[in-house]
């Protein structure tokens, strides 16, 4: 336990801003968090360097949002106007290129590649101001149904952050810890991120890297191209919502030549 009161000392010590802004009630959740991410290989450098960050804070109120359920036919999502169904089939057209490789070499429908990253982030135009590590910070200090996955999110989170050498807290995404263009949590990225540019790097901020991504966590959810309920439960694997898989397939139909 040497190493958690080291690090007490050194956040209190120094008054850092990333400690003093959690709640006094958090505290200790916070302090259990800590031994755990030290007993998981994470080094008290790291942890410091992250936990007393000025930017590190809490969005209590995310804890009353709910993803599942929405209704993604309504007036104000717009996903079957003319406009939006335009825009596809122009983002089918323009990428046409990549779009078919990716087809190629995962088997998945280029207009459920495109119908995914218009669902959820209109073509990358809401992707999430939300720092991710706050809000997997909240979800897992903030005792709720979700804290045990939250926690394992953020350990995900900072993992990535040491492999690609990114600052964890500058990274943005949704309140519910997803982030880039197709809306991955920390886990899906790492796990089924793909280079689809092959330039080395898995960047989910870039179309191509994106596309294959998607592709590349369909696939490996079992999505069949000659299997119409094979498809239907990758979509569901990706999030898991009826009216979401329905969305996403109507939109692949509506913008397909």
């Amino acid at each position: 336990m040497a190493w958690f009161f080291l690090i007490v000392l050194l956040l209190w010590g120094t008054g850092a801003p990333g400690w003093a802004a959690i709640e006094p009630s958090y505290q200790k959740r916070l302090e259990g968090l800590l031994q755990r991410l030290q007993e998981r290989g994470f080094s008290e450098a790291e942890l410091i360097r992250s936990f007393e960050d000025n930017r590190v804070t809490l969005y209590p109120e995310i804890l009353e949002r709910r993803g599942k359920g929405l209704n993604y036919r309504t007036r104000q999502f717009g996903l079957f106007t003319k406009k939006s169904v335009r825009e596809g089939r122009a983002v089918l057209q323009t990428h046409r290129s990549l779009l078919r490789k990716v087809e190629a070499e995962y088997g998945v429908g280029r207009e459920v590649l495109v119908a995914i990253l218009r669902v959820e982030t209109n073509f990358g135009r809401a992707t999430g101001r939300h720092p991710v590590f706050n809000s997997l910070l909240t979800l897992t200090l903030i005792e709720n149904r979700r804290s045990a996955w939250a926690e394992g999110e953020l350990e995900q989170l900072l993992l990535l952050a040491r492999e690609q050498d990114r600052d964890p807290l500058a990274i943005r995404g949704s309140w519910a810890g997803a982030f880039g263009l197709p809306q991955f949590i920390p886990s899906s990225y790492r796990k089924y991120g793909a280079d689809g540019n092959r330039d080395g790097r898995i960047d989910l901020e870039n179309l191509a890297d994106s596309f294959a991504s998607i592709a590349n966590y369909l696939k490996a959810s079992g999505w069949d191209p000659k299997d119409p309920i094979k498809k239907k439960e990758a979509v569901y694997a990706y999030n898991h919502c009826d009216n979401y898989v329905q969305a996403v397939l109507a939109y692949a139909r509506a913008i397909k030549h």
